[in-house]
């Protein structure tokens, strides 16, 4: 340790004189001006010479194109040093200016030979995150930002990520990044509509494209535009040297966080089983854990009972409103609890919300899910307080894992007083490289494997995080045969917009057996994509040798393995439903 403290230290030193160069070396020079001005004078007396004050001011301005200050002795203390430091301070003004241009300079002509690189829109939180974290990963990044007093440009060039500002929109600026060699195109704007129309311009200059797909990757928040933009996504020309992505920071967020903090069904004081979840704040993030809570409850909750939600905002009932409208069958399936409450009030301090009438606790789960962190941690400790000893986790959502997010992660010795308080890093987790670039596939791979989670319910298994970058490839390539097996029996996916789409059944009859004729083409399909890959037909599993004992014939796969199948298709429509799709007949009109 004592070793690379040192090193620490200097690093922490160079990027402190990075950051306040600029003023410091205006202050100097301004410094010794003064300095010089008084020395000129001083001498002037000294010497007899009653110079008057505009004389002293040139002969210190003068100072400034390099002049020495030469005056017969004797010199004054302060007009020696300026001498020295205004030349000295100019002269390095000078070269840091040039340094400056003649690097940008430089990496404009590198920007020729880029291909395959990474070109970024929009440097806001989620922009530089991504940029920096690509850079750290060995990637060439370019940096598009519309505003050119964005403060985060400087620290963003110094980590030696070329910048541009200019509209993202503009034809010309994408090819003057060189888009037409670029490998992704990540538009993360605060503007849905920006995001949108970067995508649209990207694809007309990637018509001329002569080598690779060009992957456009836009975050995109309202769920309106979200529905449009995904049949784009879906259904791609295998000829198309443009590739659609959308990804949404608050949809990954609260799959993330009911996966990491979701916790099971428990017993309520009547016998019965119970699972109430209470949010405090229903902004974006909010509104998507209520969807995803539903849509897991819908598939996995008890039948006949509904997912009992409390909400508390400044306007919790309107929003609830807006939020049934947009969601049909919400009702069907949740019911609400909205308290239009202010955090700081004393309502909320009382907290009467949180029990029942014979006052015994009601909440099974707490998620504070505003955007102020000092607010956010305000709120859940004060909830914190009042559910404790019932071990009820309380779940806020921080920025990042820093700040005031280290608060909520305690000492060892104190583990026990807050065992069921959890911070939920919200842009550590969700504004990835590997999560966005990964998209709509990664979203059903991960739905695919936790769909095999429960139906092993019995048998220890890995969470998607621990499980080795082969599996994870392999649930890929299942999430990738999905749309070609419905494609080919006259099915097509679809956003999800019918909350009871995970109730679809295929037929299962000697007439038309929909499961065994899908299920022999996933089997078939990856038997070839296994072969292609080197694997081989032998009695045993071999990962090492590459052998399989399913790699045969439909009809003569094992039983087990031809039920596994099976249950996969029947499986399909709750887990597509469970990543936010439908399956529909291809003649059917979106919902």
């Amino acid at each position: 340790m004592m070793k690379r403290f040192p090193g620490k230290i200097k690093k922490a030193l160079l990027g402190w004189w990075s950051d306040y160069q600029l003023p410091i070396i205006l202050l100097a020079g301004l410094g010794s001006l003064v300095l010089g001005f008084i020395g000129f004078t001083k001498h002037g007396l000294a010497a007899g010479q009653d110079r008057a004050f505009l004389d002293n001011l040139y002969l210190t301005l003068a100072l400034l194109s390099m002049n020495t200050g030469a005056v017969d002795p004797p010199v004054p203390i302060e007009l020696e040093l300026a001498r020295f430091l205004v030349p000295f301070l100019t002269a390095y003004t000078a070269v840091f200016a040039l340094a400056s241009v003649f690097s940008q300079q430089v990496r404009l002509i590198g920007l020729n030979y880029y291909r395959d690189h990474i070109i970024i829109c929009g440097l806001g939180r989620k922009g530089i995150r991504l940029a920096n974290q690509f850079a750290a990963q060995g990637q060439k990044v370019v940096v598009i930002e519309g505003m050119e007093s964005n403060t985060w440009i400087g620290s963003v060039r110094r980590a030696g990520i070329l910048v541009l500002t200019g509209d993202a929109t503009d034809p010309e600026l994408l090819r003057r990044v060189r888009l037409n060699r670029a490998r992704y195109l990540i538009a993360v704007t605060g503007s849905d509509g920006i995001n949108a129309e970067i995508a649209v311009t990207a694809q007309q200059v990637s018509s001329r494209r002569e080598r690779g797909v060009l992957t456009c990757i836009i975050h995109i928040v309202d769920p309106r535009l979200w529905n449009l933009l995904r049949d784009k996504e879906l259904y791609v020309d295998p000829a198309s040297n443009f590739r659609l992505q959308l990804f949404n920071i608050y949809d990954h967020g609260a799959r993330l966080l009911l996966q990491r903090h979701s916790p099971g069904l428990q017993q309520g004081t009547n016998g019965t089983s119970r699972h109430h979840l209470l949010i405090i704040g229903l902004g974006k993030l909010g509104e998507a854990l209520i969807v995803q809570a539903a849509l897991k409850w819908q598939q996995h909750g008890l039948a006949g009972q509904k997912l009992q939600i409390s909400i508390i905002d400044l306007a919790a009932q309107d929003k609830v409103r807006s939020l049934m409208l947009r969601y049909q069958h919400l009702g069907e399936i949740c019911d609400f609890e909205p308290y239009d409450l202010n955090v700081n009030s004393s309502d909320f301090f009382q907290a009467d919300f949180l029990t029942n009438p014979d006052s015994s606790l009601k909440v099974s789960a707490i998620y504070v899910c505003m955007d102020d962190d000092p607010l956010v941690l305000h709120s859940g400790l004060v909830l914190y307080n009042k559910v404790r000893d019932a071990g009820i986790p309380v779940v806020v959502r921080m920025v990042e894992d820093a700040g005031l997010a280290s608060l909520v992660q305690p000492e060892e010795h104190l583990m026990n007083n807050y065992r069921s308080l959890h911070a939920f890093p919200f842009l550590d987790l969700t504004c990835t490289p590997e999560l966005v670039l990964l998209g709509t596939h990664e979203i059903i791979a991960r739905a695919l494997h936790a769909s095999y989670l429960q139906s092993v319910q019995d048998q220890p298994g890995k969470e998607w995080e621990q499980l080795p970058e082969e599996t994870r490839e392999w649930n890929r390539k299942q999430a990738d045969r999905i749309s070609l097996i419905l494609e080919r029996n006259g099915y097509r996916i679809a956003p999800l917009s019918n909350w009871k789409a995970a109730d679809l059944t295929f037929e299962e009859t000697p007439e038309k057996d929909e499961v065994g004729i899908m299920a022999c083409m996933e089997h078939e399909l990856w038997s070839q994509e296994m072969q292609a890959a080197g694997w081989q037909h032998a009695p045993t599993r071999s990962r090492d040798r590459k052998t399989n004992p399913n790699l045969v014939q439909w009809d003569q796969l094992p039983v087990t393995e031809v039920e596994k199948n099976k249950r996969f298709i029947r499986q399909l429509p709750c887990i597509l439903a469970m990543a936010g799709f439908q399956i529909e007949p291809k003649n059917s009109v979106a919902g």
